[in-house]
C-alpha cells in the first residue's frame, strides 16, 4: 500500500485545498438509508410482530457492505501516507468512544424504555460488547446486530496498519493478498463446520466480510492507475460472488453490485456536482458527516421507537418517520457531543497524562488543597529543591535553569502558543504525494 501513486487525475495536484467531492457525500447517504429502511421495515417487523405492517418493505441487505467498501477505500488513502500508527490511532479515536457511549445507551434504552421482556441484557454484556467480544463468547448477547460493522473494522484497520510499508503490503504481493481475502474466507467457511474453533475465529476477525476490504482497496488501486481495468473487474467479480455465498442473500447481493459500480464511478471519475445534488450539498455533507453516529444508534433503539408510538395508535407512515427521524437526531447528538470532541482530545498534542493531572489539579481534592499537609509538604520540598539548585529566594522550579544546557524545567503553566488541532469538520481533501486523501477528521475518511 505504499507504493509511489501515479498522479491523481481527478483532483488537482497543487499545493493548495481541493474542494470536497460530493459523490462520496452522497454514496455515504445512500448507503445508510439503506440500512435504516431495510432494518425499519424487514428487519424490525421481522423480530417484533408488534410493529405490524410499514409502509412498504425494503429488503435488501447491501448498505452496510458498501459502507465497508467506502471505508477500505479511504484507510488506503490514509496508509499511503506512511504514518501507519497515526493512521490506526486516528481511526481508534474516531470510532471507539462514540461506539462505547452507543453501546450503553441502547443498553439502558432497551432496560428502561423498551417494553417489558424484549432486552434480556446484563452489564456482563455491555462489558464485553465494548471490548468487541461479543462473536468470541457464544454466551454474550449483542447489544445491537448492526455493530458487527465495529469489530471488522478495527481488525482490518489493525492489519493494514501492520501491513503498511512491508512486503505483503506493495506490489505484486499486495495484489496476491487481494485475491487471497476472498478466496481464504470460502475455503474456510466451505471446508468447516459450525460450531468449531476454525470457525469461530474466522467469525470473531470477521473473514468472512474480508471480500469487502479487498473491493475497497482494489478500486483505490485501480484509481491511482496501480491496477488494471480488467484486473479490477475480475477481482470485483469474485468479491461479489463471495459475498452471495456468506450471504445467501441472491438479490441483496444484486443491489450491493449496483452500489459497487457507484463506488467505481466516484473513485474513477469526475465529481457528481450536478444542478440538484449542488442544491442539496448541504444536507447531504451534514448527514454523510454524521453517518456514523447515526448507523450505532438507528437500530434497537429506532424499534423502540416505533413500538412505543404504534401503542398510541400511530400510523405506519408515523413509525417509519419515528425510526428515521430518532437515527438521525441521536446520531447527530452522538457525533457533536462523543465522537468528534473524543477525537480531538485522543489526537490532539496533549498526552492522555497531561490531561488527567489539569483535572485533578482543577478537582483539587481536600488532601492537596492549600493549606493540607500534603500541600505544606509539596511547598517544602520545591523549596528545598531550589536551593540545591541554586536558585533565589522567591523563585519557583519554572525558573530555574540547568546549568550549562540551557534547559528549564517543565513550568506547570500553560504555553501561551495556539495550540494546532485538527478540525472536526474539514471539508476539503488534501493532495498529498499525488495522492487525494482526505485529513483523518473528514467524515469522508471514515
Amino acid at each position: 500500500m505504499t507504493d509511489a501513486p501515479a498522479t491523481d487525475h481527478r483532483l488537482p495536484t497543487s499545493s493548495t485545498r481541493s474542494r470536497r467531492r460530493l459523490s462520496w457525500d452522497v454514496l455515504r447517504v445512500v448507503a445508510v438509508f439503506c440500512v435504516l429502511l431495510q432494518h425499519a421495515t424487514h428487519t424490525g417487523p421481522a423480530n417484533h410482530a408488534e410493529l405490524g405492517t410499514l409502509p412498504f418493505t425494503f429488503v435488501l441487505s447491501m448498505g452496510a457492505s458498501t459502507l465497508m467498501v467506502i471505508s477500505a477505500y479511504f484507510a488506503c488513502a490514509s496508509l499511503a501516507k506512511g504514518r501507519p500508527g497515526r493512521f490506526l490511532r486516528n481511526r481508534l479515536a474516531r470510532m471507539m468512544p462514540a461506539f462505547a457511549a452507543a453501546v450503553v445507551l441502547t443498553f439502558l434504552v432497551q432496560r428502561w424504555v423498551a417494553p417489558e421482556g424484549w432486552g434480556q441484557l446484563d452489564g456482563r454484556d455491555v462489558v464485553f460488547n465494548i471490548l468487541l467480544l461479543q462473536a468470541w463468547l457464544p454466551d454474550v448477547r449483542m447489544v445491537d446486530f448492526a455493530y458487527w460493522t465495529v469489530p471488522v473494522q478495527v481488525v482490518a484497520f489493525a492489519a493494514g496498519a501492520l501491513l503498511c510499508g512491508r512486503a505483503l503490503g506493495r506490489g505484486r504481493a499486495l495484489r496476491l493478498l487481494l485475491w487471497a481475502l476472498v478466496a481464504v474466507p470460502l475455503i474456510v467457511r466451505l471446508g468447516t463446520f459450525e460450531p468449531g474453533p476454525l470457525r469461530t475465529a474466522s467469525d470473531g476477525l470477521g473473514l468472512h466480510r474480508a471480500q469487502l476490504f479487498a473491493a475497497g482497496a482494489a478500486i483505490w488501486l485501480w484509481s491511482r492507475g496501480r491496477l488494471g481495468g480488467p484486473h479490477l473487474a475480475c477481482l470485483l467479480t469474485a468479491a461479489v460472488v463471495a459475498q452471495e455465498i456468506h450471504s445467501g442473500e441472491l438479490a441483496s447481493t444484486i443491489g450491493f453490485g449496483v452500489l459497487l459500480l457507484a463506488v467505481c464511478l466516484a473513485a474513477g471519475g469526475p465529481d457528481w456536482d450536478r444542478p440538484l445534488l449542488r442544491a442539496l450539498s448541504r444536507p447531504i455533507t451534514w448527514l454523510a458527516g454524521i453517518s456514523y453516529g447515526v448507523y450505532l444508534v438507528h437500530q434497537e433503539i429506532g424499534n423502540v421507537v416505533m413500538v412505543r408510538l404504534a401503542e398510541r395508535g400511530f400510523t405506519s407512515w408515523s413509525l417509519l418517520a419515528g425510526f428515521v427521524g430518532s437515527a438521525v437526531l441521536l446520531g447527530w447528538l452522538l457525533t457533536v457531543l462523543v465522537e468528534r470532541p473524543a477525537h480531538r482530545w485522543l489526537t490532539g498534542p496533549q498526552p492522555a497524562w497531561l490531561a488527567s493531572a489539569v483535572l485533578f489539579s482543577w478537582v483539587r481534592p481536600p488532601l492537596f488543597r492549600p493549606g493540607s499537609v500534603l500541600a505544606r509538604a509539596s511547598v517544602t520540598g520545591q523549596r528545598r529543591t531550589g536551593r540545591l539548585l541554586g536558585a533565589e529566594p522567591g523563585r519557583g522550579p519554572a525558573q530555574i535553569q540547568r546549568g550549562s544546557g540551557g534547559s528549564a524545567l517543565p513550568s506547570a503553566e500553560p504555553s501561551p502558543r495556539p495550540v494546532s488541532q485538527a478540525s472536526a469538520r474539514s471539508a476539503e481533501a488534501r493532495t498529498v504525494s499525488g495522492i487525494a486523501v482526505s485529513p483523518p477528521n473528514n467524515s469522508q475518511v471514515r
